[in-house]
């Protein structure tokens, strides 16, 4: 299976733009041969969208945004962005295919610390995400989480943990990771160390460009399943990442 991790500079409240951005970028993917095309963390709304998600128009015109996306695919295809349960907003990941929603899943683990604030605004979601997709004529299981899902050390709720007891032959984590020194160095180090436990391949796709104080650096990580780095994006650029599991190399 070839996955393509996209990592595009979004813009808050650019939906339009966000739509398009993602669209050619998808389509540039497909081109290349990508099996399964992954995207940022809130990729249709930018991130941090802040208290512009107490403003109902701005909730609505992100899912109105991903439906734009979802009924123009073809091949797999996972966003991430806002969505609205009755009273609850969820941080949202969603499988769409076919011009279908076929998965969501919402983030479980809310950041509260340093940059962040999301309990101020989501509802944690409950269930794990684990979905299966069909490519090639197989079924493949993946398991889907959204950026803090990654860095569970200090919550009881262990979502790699739980992802790979449910099967899951990857683990894709969509982000939205703020840059600082040694950052990079960080986030590879949690990654094997979760990868030794799981004893899977992990994929991170994270997020480019800048939002005020925010700056967000790429390099998105394909690491094996014995911990090696397999594959990793450019640094403060956007890039468009492919990796070919379960061979060992990456290609661009």
């Amino acid at each position: 299976m070839r996955i393509a991790l996209c990592q595009i500079n979004t813009t808050v409240g650019a939906f339009e733009a966000n739509r398009d951005k993602i669209l050619s970028v998808y389509k540039s993917a497909l081109q290349e041969g990508a099996d399964l095309v992954v995207f940022p963390e809130m990729s249709t709304t930018g991130y941090p969208p802040a208290d512009l998600l107490l403003i109902d128009d701005f909730v609505a015109q992100s899912e109105k945004t991903l439906q734009e996306i979802v009924a123009a695919t073809t091949s797999p295809i996972i966003v991430g962005y806002v969505r609205r349960s009755g009273r609850h907003l969820h941080n949202s990941a969603v499988l769409g295919m076919k011009g279908k929603v076929v998965h969501i899943y919402d983030k479980i683990l809310l950041p509260t610390y340093d940059v962040f604030d999301e309990d101020r605004y989501f509802t944690p979601g409950s269930e794990v995400g684990i979905w299966k997709v069909t490519v090639g004529g197989r079924e493949h299981v993946l398991g889907i989480q959204i950026c803090e899902d990654l860095w569970d050390e200090d919550y009881t709720c262990k979502v790699t943990q739980l992802q790979g007891q449910g099967g899951a032959e990857v683990v894709i984590n969509i982000s939205a990771s703020p840059y600082h020194e040694r950052r990079l160095l960080d986030r590879y180090q949690v990654i094997k160390k979760q990868v030794e436990g799981l004893g899977r391949p992990f994929l991170y796709c994270n997020l480019v460009g800048a939002q005020d104080e925010l700056i967000f650096d790429g390099q998105s990580l394909a690491v094996a399943a014995d911990g090696g780095l397999l594959a990793q994006g450019k640094p403060f650029r956007e890039d468009l990442l492919l990796v070919d599991l379960p061979a060992e190399k990456s290609t661009r």
